[in-house]
């Protein structure tokens, strides 16, 4: 990854970090054991430092311009590593394997960070003051779009050696490979940050994702409107009759499974229709053999699924536990407005 957006990530790691400790010390009674042993191993260390409630801080954005740019495009591609003749099939070869590392940076990013942000805001959302809750978020907010960007750079690099390497394997003759890798990084870097934020994130499912996840703690039990409306109009975005092709709406998460019409235990989510079910339940239905289909159980589905096909949910079930959470205490909360009364 480029010098300064691993400088970023990790300003922005040990920022979210703080705010974790924060927030998790105000209500750590409340959190379930086991949701604590999915969420550990996310954090794989912990800052000491503390957070004073409501108290603004200033997360540390590095200088650059665009000579930094170039520069940090050269050093992640070593020009000395394919010499000065054309690049034949194995440079192509070569060329692969480094936009597999680009994929891999990505996958590892998705996995912490875009996931320990969502969690962050979330518990934000739902234990932090009202009156300092919003401006929290908001800043979350803007940690979220900038590793949107960060991974819209990181994909950059891994598309333009993945387009390098076709050309190498059809033949096309190459022996200017860092100047073309430098002039199509760049040209991808900058048809993004001629966008509008709606341009940019409306169609984002990590901001989506984000966004719903505050959206529930929220307004319990209400879908969420389209991501659009989170994100400010901007000169050169589209009217709202035009809008329909960049606006992604939210849904109303069901926790409850299919088969069994209760909050999901253990849920399993099927790579071919995406419905969600509690394991044993699914388990039963199907049968013993992980090959044998039959139709999904889900309303309106017609899907035809095996166990093959089912992956465990871990965020889901967070979602799960988090819900019904905090429907416990809404309960408790109206039972002792009651006992007030």
């Amino acid at each position: 990854m480029p010098r300064y957006r691993r400088r970023a990530v990790e300003a922005m790691s040990d920022n979210i970090e703080e705010d974790d400790d924060a927030t998790q010390n105000q209500e750590v009674d409340a959190v379930d054991a086991d949701e604590d042993e999915d969420l550990q191993p996310r954090r794989p260390r912990r800052t000491q430092s503390r957070v004073v409630r409501g108290a603004p801080r200033e997360t540390p954005v590095p200088e650059r311009d665009e000579a930094d740019d170039a520069q940090d495009v050269a050093a992640v591609f070593d020009e000395t590593a394919f010499g000065n003749k054309p690049l034949n099939r194995n440079d192509g070869q070569r060329l692969h394997g480094m936009a597999a590392d680009w994929n891999m940076i990505r996958k590892n990013l998705k996995e912490s960070a875009f996931s320990l942000l969502t969690e962050v805001s979330t518990a934000v959302a739902e234990y932090a003051d009202e009156d300092n809750s919003e401006k929290e978020l908001d800043r979350l907010d803007g940690f979220m779009r900038e590793l949107i960007d960060i991974d819209t750079e990181i994909r950059s690099h891994e598309q333009t050696l993945n387009d390098l390497h076709q050309q190498v394997v059809t033949g096309e003759e190459i022996t200017d490979i860092l100047e073309r890798y430098q002039v199509q990084v760049q040209g991808k870097l900058d048809a993004h940050n001629t966008k509008t934020s709606r341009q940019k994130y409306a169609k984002s499912e990590a901001y989506a994702a984000f966004r719903q996840s505050i959206y529930e703690v929220q307004h319990p039990n209400e879908a969420m409107p389209p991501v659009v409306e989170f994100l400010p109009r901007e000169e050169g975005d589209h009217s709202d009759d035009d809008e329909d092709d960049i606006q992604v709406g939210g849904v109303l998460q069901d926790i409850n499974c299919p088969i069994t019409l209760i909050p999901l235990v253990d849920p399993q989510t099927s790579s071919i229709c995406q419905h969600s079910f509690s394991a044993q339940a699914i388990r039963q239905m199907l049968g013993p053999n992980r090959f044998t289909k039959k139709k999904c159980p889900a309303s309106g589905c017609n899907q035809m699924i095996c166990l093959n096909d089912l992956e465990p949910n871990k965020e889901l079930e967070r979602k799960v536990k988090a819900y019904q959470r905090r429907a416990q205490r809404r309960e408790e909360d109206q039972d002792a407005e009651e006992i007030v009364e």
